[in-house]
Protein backbone atom coordinates (compact mmCIF):
# COMPACT_ATOMS: atom_id res chain seq x y z
CA UNK A 1 0.00 0.00 0.00
CA UNK A 2 1.48 3.59 -0.86
CA UNK A 3 2.29 4.64 2.88
CA UNK A 4 1.65 8.56 1.94
CA UNK A 5 -1.74 7.41 0.67
CA UNK A 6 -2.56 5.64 3.83
CA UNK A 7 -0.84 8.52 6.52
CA UNK A 8 -2.57 11.37 4.40
CA UNK A 9 -6.31 9.19 5.02
CA UNK A 10 -5.57 9.17 8.82
CA UNK A 11 -4.51 12.97 9.49
CA UNK A 12 -7.78 13.50 10.55
CA UNK A 13 -7.67 11.32 13.33
CA UNK A 14 -4.98 12.31 14.99
CA UNK A 15 -6.86 14.23 18.33
CA UNK A 16 -8.74 10.56 18.35
CA UNK A 17 -5.61 8.65 18.55
CA UNK A 18 -3.56 11.03 21.02
CA UNK A 19 -6.93 11.15 23.04
CA UNK A 20 -6.56 7.22 23.19
CA UNK A 21 -2.97 7.46 24.22
CA UNK A 22 -3.41 9.52 27.01
CA UNK A 23 -0.85 11.86 25.16
CA UNK A 24 -1.96 15.62 26.57
CA UNK A 25 -0.47 16.58 22.65
CA UNK A 26 1.32 16.02 19.58
CA UNK A 27 4.76 16.97 19.72
CA UNK A 28 4.50 17.78 15.95
CA UNK A 29 0.89 18.47 14.91
CA UNK A 30 1.60 17.17 10.94
CA UNK A 31 3.26 14.12 12.32
CA UNK A 32 1.61 10.67 11.68
CA UNK A 33 2.05 8.56 14.95
CA UNK A 34 3.93 5.36 14.17
CA UNK A 35 1.39 3.17 15.51
CA UNK A 36 -1.23 4.52 13.87
CA UNK A 37 1.07 4.51 9.98
CA UNK A 38 1.30 0.86 11.26
CA UNK A 39 -2.21 -0.08 11.70
CA UNK A 40 -1.97 -2.31 8.34
CA UNK A 41 0.62 -4.44 9.61
CA UNK A 42 -0.15 -5.23 13.19
CA UNK A 43 -3.45 -6.20 12.10
CA UNK A 44 -6.30 -4.55 9.93
CA UNK A 45 -7.62 -5.08 6.49
CA UNK A 46 -7.16 -1.40 5.28
CA UNK A 47 -6.61 -2.84 1.93
CA UNK A 48 -9.60 -4.80 1.43
CA UNK A 49 -12.66 -3.95 -0.12
CA UNK A 50 -15.31 -3.38 2.30
CA UNK A 51 -18.58 -4.62 2.23
CA UNK A 52 -21.67 -2.57 2.19
CA UNK A 53 -22.10 -2.81 6.11
CA UNK A 54 -19.22 -0.65 6.12
CA UNK A 55 -20.60 2.10 4.20
CA UNK A 56 -24.23 1.91 5.81
CA UNK A 57 -22.14 2.93 9.00
CA UNK A 58 -19.70 5.13 7.33
CA UNK A 59 -23.15 7.29 6.34
CA UNK A 60 -24.19 8.31 9.90
CA UNK A 61 -21.21 10.22 10.35
CA UNK A 62 -21.38 12.71 7.11
CA UNK A 63 -21.50 15.80 7.69
CA UNK A 64 -21.51 16.91 3.81
CA UNK A 65 -24.89 16.02 2.34
CA UNK A 66 -23.73 15.47 -0.80
CA UNK A 67 -21.62 12.34 0.80
CA UNK A 68 -24.01 10.98 2.52
CA UNK A 69 -26.78 10.88 -0.01
CA UNK A 70 -23.69 9.19 -2.25
CA UNK A 71 -23.13 6.69 0.63
CA UNK A 72 -26.69 5.65 0.86
CA UNK A 73 -26.74 4.91 -2.52
CA UNK A 74 -24.12 3.14 -2.27
CA UNK A 75 -26.01 0.48 0.31
CA UNK A 76 -29.48 1.19 -1.36
CA UNK A 77 -31.21 -2.22 -2.17
CA UNK A 78 -32.26 -0.94 -5.97
CA UNK A 79 -30.60 -1.17 -9.23
CA UNK A 80 -28.92 2.14 -8.95
CA UNK A 81 -27.44 1.39 -5.62
CA UNK A 82 -26.53 -2.34 -6.75
CA UNK A 83 -24.42 -1.17 -9.51
CA UNK A 84 -23.16 2.01 -8.00
CA UNK A 85 -21.62 -0.61 -5.37
CA UNK A 86 -20.39 -3.43 -7.70
CA UNK A 87 -18.52 -0.49 -9.45
CA UNK A 88 -16.33 0.53 -6.44
CA UNK A 89 -15.98 -3.24 -5.67
CA UNK A 90 -14.74 -3.69 -9.75
CA UNK A 91 -12.15 -0.92 -8.98
CA UNK A 92 -11.01 -2.30 -5.93
CA UNK A 93 -11.75 0.92 -3.86
CA UNK A 94 -10.63 0.01 -0.82
CA UNK A 95 -10.79 1.33 3.36
CA UNK A 96 -8.06 4.00 2.42
CA UNK A 97 -9.80 4.62 -0.80
CA UNK A 98 -13.37 5.27 1.04
CA UNK A 99 -11.89 7.39 3.68
CA UNK A 100 -10.19 9.92 1.68
CA UNK A 101 -13.46 9.87 -0.86
CA UNK A 102 -15.84 10.91 1.66
CA UNK A 103 -13.88 13.25 4.12
CA UNK A 104 -16.45 14.60 6.21
CA UNK A 105 -17.33 10.91 7.11
CA UNK A 106 -15.75 10.63 10.67
CA UNK A 107 -16.52 8.10 13.29
CA UNK A 108 -14.20 7.95 16.02
CA UNK A 109 -11.08 5.46 15.86
CA UNK A 110 -12.11 3.32 18.36
CA UNK A 111 -15.44 2.46 16.36
CA UNK A 112 -13.69 2.86 13.04
CA UNK A 113 -11.27 0.22 13.65
CA UNK A 114 -14.10 -1.97 14.71
CA UNK A 115 -15.41 -2.03 11.37
CA UNK A 116 -12.30 -2.89 9.83
CA UNK A 117 -11.65 -6.75 9.50
CA UNK A 118 -8.61 -8.14 10.81
CA UNK A 119 -6.16 -9.45 8.49
CA UNK A 120 -6.50 -13.29 7.82
CA UNK A 121 -3.07 -14.58 7.59
CA UNK A 122 -2.12 -15.59 4.48
CA UNK A 123 -0.90 -19.59 3.81
CA UNK A 124 1.81 -20.16 1.74
CA UNK A 125 4.02 -23.58 1.59
CA UNK A 126 7.47 -24.09 2.56
CA UNK A 127 9.48 -24.49 -0.34
CA UNK A 128 12.64 -25.87 0.78
CA UNK A 129 14.18 -29.03 2.54
CA UNK A 130 15.30 -27.77 6.17
CA UNK A 131 18.03 -30.67 5.28
CA UNK A 132 18.86 -28.98 2.49
CA UNK A 133 18.59 -25.12 3.72
CA UNK A 134 19.71 -25.86 7.09
CA UNK A 135 18.28 -22.78 9.27
CA UNK A 136 16.16 -21.52 7.12
CA UNK A 137 12.64 -21.38 5.54
CA UNK A 138 12.31 -20.36 1.43
CA UNK A 139 8.68 -19.87 -0.24
CA UNK A 140 7.61 -19.06 -3.78
CA UNK A 141 5.61 -15.83 -3.43
CA UNK A 142 5.09 -14.11 -6.66
CA UNK A 143 3.72 -10.62 -5.91
CA UNK A 144 -0.44 -10.37 -6.50
CA UNK A 145 -0.94 -6.79 -9.20
CA UNK A 146 -3.58 -6.55 -11.17
CA UNK A 147 -5.46 -3.52 -13.65
CA UNK A 148 -9.03 -2.46 -12.60
CA UNK A 149 -11.45 -1.43 -15.94
CA UNK A 150 -10.01 2.20 -15.41
CA UNK A 151 -6.96 1.16 -15.76
CA UNK A 152 -5.72 1.71 -12.21
CA UNK A 153 -2.48 -0.83 -11.19
CA UNK A 154 -3.54 -2.69 -7.61
CA UNK A 155 -1.43 -4.88 -5.83
CA UNK A 156 -2.13 -7.30 -2.69
CA UNK A 157 -1.21 -6.46 0.38
CA UNK A 158 0.50 -9.17 2.03
CA UNK A 159 2.52 -9.85 -0.97
CA UNK A 160 3.20 -6.62 -2.16
CA UNK A 161 4.62 -6.03 1.69
CA UNK A 162 6.71 -9.19 1.46
CA UNK A 163 8.19 -7.35 -1.57
CA UNK A 164 8.37 -3.92 0.08
CA UNK A 165 10.96 -6.05 2.56
CA UNK A 166 13.37 -7.12 -0.18
CA UNK A 167 13.24 -4.50 -2.41
CA UNK A 168 13.63 -1.44 0.60
CA UNK A 169 17.17 -1.09 -0.45
CA UNK A 170 18.57 -2.03 3.31
CA UNK A 171 20.11 -5.80 2.16
CA UNK A 172 22.04 -5.80 5.59
CA UNK A 173 18.54 -5.08 7.80
CA UNK A 174 16.70 -8.15 9.39
CA UNK A 175 13.14 -8.05 9.28
CA UNK A 176 11.00 -9.44 11.33
CA UNK A 177 7.66 -11.07 10.58
CA UNK A 178 4.41 -12.35 12.70
CA UNK A 179 4.61 -16.80 11.07
CA UNK A 180 3.21 -19.60 12.32
CA UNK A 181 3.73 -23.28 11.00
CA UNK A 182 0.72 -25.13 9.76
CA UNK A 183 0.93 -29.07 9.22
CA UNK A 184 0.31 -29.52 5.37
CA UNK A 185 -2.24 -31.89 3.85
CA UNK A 186 0.25 -34.05 2.07
CA UNK A 187 1.01 -37.59 2.65
CA UNK A 188 4.69 -38.97 2.12
CA UNK A 189 5.51 -42.41 1.31
CA UNK A 190 7.48 -44.85 3.55
CA UNK A 191 10.84 -44.91 1.88
CA UNK A 192 13.02 -42.83 -0.76
CA UNK A 193 12.31 -45.43 -3.63
CA UNK A 194 8.27 -44.78 -4.10
CA UNK A 195 7.73 -42.87 -7.14
CA UNK A 196 6.80 -39.68 -6.87
CA UNK A 197 4.01 -37.58 -9.26
CA UNK A 198 4.10 -34.10 -8.70
CA UNK A 199 1.81 -31.45 -10.71
CA UNK A 200 1.66 -27.94 -9.97
CA UNK A 201 0.86 -24.68 -11.99
CA UNK A 202 2.58 -21.20 -11.10
CA UNK A 203 3.55 -20.95 -7.35
CA UNK A 204 2.03 -24.11 -6.92
CA UNK A 205 5.38 -25.14 -7.25
CA UNK A 206 6.41 -24.33 -4.13
CA UNK A 207 5.59 -27.84 -2.21
CA UNK A 208 7.44 -29.84 -4.62
CA UNK A 209 10.75 -28.21 -4.36
CA UNK A 210 10.93 -28.70 -1.07
CA UNK A 211 10.43 -32.38 -1.89
CA UNK A 212 13.12 -32.24 -4.84
CA UNK A 213 15.32 -30.75 -2.49
CA UNK A 214 14.68 -33.36 0.62
CA UNK A 215 16.02 -36.22 -2.04
CA UNK A 216 18.56 -34.11 -3.59
CA UNK A 217 20.23 -34.53 -0.44
CA UNK A 218 19.66 -38.21 0.01
CA UNK A 219 20.95 -38.97 -3.53
CA UNK A 220 23.85 -36.68 -2.70
CA UNK A 221 24.92 -38.88 0.58
CA UNK A 222 24.79 -41.68 -2.07
CA UNK A 223 21.30 -43.33 -1.10
CA UNK A 224 19.58 -44.68 -4.19
CA UNK A 225 16.08 -42.90 -4.84
CA UNK A 226 13.18 -43.40 -6.54
CA UNK A 227 11.36 -41.90 -10.15
CA UNK A 228 10.62 -38.50 -9.31
CA UNK A 229 7.85 -36.50 -11.93
CA UNK A 230 7.25 -33.10 -12.14
CA UNK A 231 4.39 -31.86 -14.41
CA UNK A 232 4.75 -27.74 -14.14
CA UNK A 233 2.23 -25.18 -15.76
CA UNK A 234 3.05 -21.61 -16.81
CA UNK A 235 1.75 -19.34 -19.53
CA UNK A 236 5.36 -18.64 -21.00
CA UNK A 237 8.74 -20.32 -20.66
CA UNK A 238 10.48 -16.64 -20.90
CA UNK A 239 8.80 -15.24 -18.07
CA UNK A 240 7.15 -17.43 -15.99
CA UNK A 241 9.03 -20.64 -15.60
CA UNK A 242 9.88 -19.67 -11.84
CA UNK A 243 12.94 -21.36 -10.99
CA UNK A 244 13.27 -22.97 -14.10
CA UNK A 245 16.90 -23.09 -13.81
CA UNK A 246 16.76 -24.89 -10.86
CA UNK A 247 14.55 -27.46 -11.87
CA UNK A 248 16.57 -28.25 -15.35
CA UNK A 249 19.81 -28.53 -12.90
CA UNK A 250 17.98 -31.30 -10.99
CA UNK A 251 16.69 -32.85 -14.18
CA UNK A 252 20.60 -32.98 -15.16
CA UNK A 253 21.48 -34.95 -12.10
CA UNK A 254 19.00 -37.34 -11.94
CA UNK A 255 16.85 -36.12 -8.89
CA UNK A 256 14.45 -35.12 -11.55
CA UNK A 257 13.32 -38.16 -13.75
CA UNK A 258 10.99 -36.87 -15.64
CA UNK A 259 10.95 -33.13 -16.19
CA UNK A 260 7.49 -31.96 -17.89
CA UNK A 261 7.16 -28.53 -18.39
CA UNK A 262 3.87 -27.07 -20.09
CA UNK A 263 3.73 -23.40 -21.33
CA UNK A 264 0.62 -22.64 -22.26
CA UNK A 265 1.32 -19.70 -24.49
CA UNK A 266 4.34 -20.35 -26.13
CA UNK A 267 2.18 -22.19 -29.33
CA UNK A 268 -0.63 -21.80 -31.30
CA UNK A 269 -2.65 -24.49 -29.63
CA UNK A 270 -2.89 -24.26 -25.52
CA UNK A 271 -0.81 -27.22 -23.76
CA UNK A 272 -1.46 -27.79 -20.63
CA UNK A 273 -0.39 -29.97 -17.80
CA UNK A 274 -3.24 -32.57 -18.12
CA UNK A 275 -1.80 -32.90 -21.84
CA UNK A 276 1.76 -33.69 -20.92
CA UNK A 277 0.37 -36.01 -18.73
CA UNK A 278 -1.20 -38.22 -21.14
CA UNK A 279 1.77 -37.80 -23.34
CA UNK A 280 3.45 -40.13 -20.88
CA UNK A 281 0.10 -42.25 -19.60
CA UNK A 282 1.74 -45.98 -19.69
CA UNK A 283 4.68 -44.70 -17.40
CA UNK A 284 2.35 -42.98 -15.14
CA UNK A 285 0.57 -46.37 -15.07
CA UNK A 286 3.45 -48.10 -13.95
CA UNK A 287 4.36 -45.62 -11.68
CA UNK A 288 1.70 -44.94 -9.43
CA UNK A 289 -0.56 -48.09 -9.88
CA UNK A 290 2.21 -51.06 -10.41
CA UNK A 291 5.18 -49.20 -8.65
CA UNK A 292 3.19 -47.71 -5.64
CA UNK A 293 4.03 -44.29 -6.66
CA UNK A 294 2.49 -41.14 -5.02
CA UNK A 295 0.72 -38.49 -6.53
CA UNK A 296 0.61 -34.73 -5.63
CA UNK A 297 -0.94 -31.86 -7.19
CA UNK A 298 -0.62 -27.86 -5.82
CA UNK A 299 -2.96 -25.21 -7.25
CA UNK A 300 -5.94 -23.82 -7.66
CA UNK A 301 -9.27 -25.37 -6.53
CA UNK A 302 -12.02 -25.94 -9.62
CA UNK A 303 -11.15 -27.31 -13.41
CA UNK A 304 -7.47 -27.71 -12.38
CA UNK A 305 -8.48 -31.16 -10.17
CA UNK A 306 -11.08 -32.13 -12.88
CA UNK A 307 -8.76 -32.12 -15.68
CA UNK A 308 -5.73 -34.05 -13.95
CA UNK A 309 -7.69 -36.81 -12.27
CA UNK A 310 -9.17 -37.15 -15.89
CA UNK A 311 -5.71 -37.71 -17.44
CA UNK A 312 -4.80 -40.05 -14.59
CA UNK A 313 -7.89 -42.39 -14.72
CA UNK A 314 -7.30 -42.09 -18.33
CA UNK A 315 -3.54 -43.16 -17.46
CA UNK A 316 -5.56 -46.12 -15.45
CA UNK A 317 -7.80 -47.28 -18.66
CA UNK A 318 -5.06 -47.19 -21.39
CA UNK A 319 -1.97 -48.16 -19.12
CA UNK A 320 -3.55 -51.05 -17.72
CA UNK A 321 -5.92 -52.19 -20.52
CA UNK A 322 -8.84 -51.88 -18.72
CA UNK A 323 -12.42 -50.64 -18.86
CA UNK A 324 -13.46 -47.15 -17.52
CA UNK A 325 -15.75 -48.49 -14.44
CA UNK A 326 -12.56 -50.98 -13.30
CA UNK A 327 -10.10 -48.31 -13.82
CA UNK A 328 -12.34 -45.70 -11.47
CA UNK A 329 -12.02 -48.68 -8.93
CA UNK A 330 -8.14 -48.43 -9.41
CA UNK A 331 -8.31 -44.79 -8.57
CA UNK A 332 -10.85 -44.92 -5.86
CA UNK A 333 -8.54 -47.75 -4.02
CA UNK A 334 -5.24 -45.63 -4.57
CA UNK A 335 -7.27 -42.69 -3.49
CA UNK A 336 -8.43 -44.57 -0.50
CA UNK A 337 -4.81 -45.16 0.41
CA UNK A 338 -3.71 -42.13 0.92
CA UNK A 339 -1.69 -41.54 -2.30
CA UNK A 340 -3.63 -39.05 -4.28
CA UNK A 341 -2.87 -36.21 -2.52
CA UNK A 342 -4.37 -32.38 -3.22
CA UNK A 343 -3.16 -29.37 -1.44
CA UNK A 344 -5.85 -26.67 -3.33
CA UNK A 345 -6.44 -22.77 -3.07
Amino acid sequence: MDEDKYETAFESWLPDFWKIQNAPESPDEHEIPEPIVELEVVGKELAHKPNKFFYKQLAKFAVDEEERKALELIVADTPEGNAAYSALSSESVNYIDVLKKFPSAHPPLEHLMSLVPCIKPRLYSIASSQRFVNDKVELVIVVNDWKTPSGATKRGLCTNYIDRLATDGHEDLTHKVVVSVTPGTFNLPPTLMEPYVMTGLGTGLAPFRAFIQERAFFKNLGYETGPMWLFYGCRYRAKDYILGHELEEWAEEGVITHLKPAFSRDQKEKVYVQHKMLESKDDLYEDLINKGGYFYLCGQAGQLEIDVRNAILTAIREGGKMSAEEAQKVFDKFEEEGRYCLELY
